[in-house]
């Protein structure tokens, strides 16, 4: 279903994680985060690519990212190294922010890429974080099952850097709905999901304290 793959691979689908340095915290506060999607803003500006779901949670984060023209290493590095100058400039810290490398791995079809964005999108509920992935803030899922009333700043930001063609194109009509469904409904994706911590490198020592 997927496998890793040297990043001068351009035109392709990555499930990115990269995690805080020693389970560290990477945004400390709204300004945290802002400043981080602020960061992946500016990347894109420089190396193009597509955002496809996206997650931050407090000590990691997740995105499906699809390169255009350039190389993935070139886009995490303009995204990563600005927020880590400015997160330790502003909290007087020095040395690594994140935990060496960032992990990437290369989604070679269309369902391991519908499952993958489930993934991402239930991350705050398997940390129990929250009780539903609406309730999380620093998600994209609110564009995928948008809710009425006042969003904050950092879900409209992560609704314009996020596009939802091609996960809903995976449903009928693309349908909302149908992948509100597939995301929290009751049938198991366990087999998945432990697929996709075997790809990402990821188990429940990474989850927030």
């Amino acid at each position: 279903m997927s496998r890793h793959k040297r990043e001068w691979y351009p035109g392709a689908i990555y499930h990115v994680m990269s995690r805080g340095n020693r389970r560290s915290i990477l945004y400390k506060d709204e300004s945290d985060y802002m400043n981080f999607l602020d960061c992946i803003v500016k990347a894109q500006e420089v190396y193009p690519f597509k955002l496809h779901s996206l997650c931050l949670m407090s000590n990691h984060f997740h995105m499906a990212l699809e390169t255009i023209d350039d190389d993935l290493g070139k886009i995490m590095q303009r995204m990563l190294h600005p927020y880590t100058m400015d997160f330790n400039h502003k909290y007087h810290f020095t040395g690594h922010l994140f935990e060496s490398r960032y992990t990437a791995c290369l989604v070679t079809n269309e369902q391991y890429f519908l499952e993958v964005s489930r993934y991402i999108h239930l991350n705050p509920v398997k940390a129990h974080m929250v009780q539903e992935p609406l309730a999380y803030e620093y998600s994209s899922y609110g564009k995928f099952v948008p809710v009425d009333g006042a969003k904050k700043n950092a879900t409209k930001l992560i609704e314009d850097l996020v596009e939802t063609d091609r996960v809903l194109g995976g449903f009928m009509n693309n349908s909302r709905e149908l992948y509100k469904t597939f995301v929290e409904g009751m049938i198991s994706h366990t087999e998945q999901e432990q697929l996709i911590q075997k790809d990402i490198r990821e188990n429940d020592m990474w989850l927030p304290y």
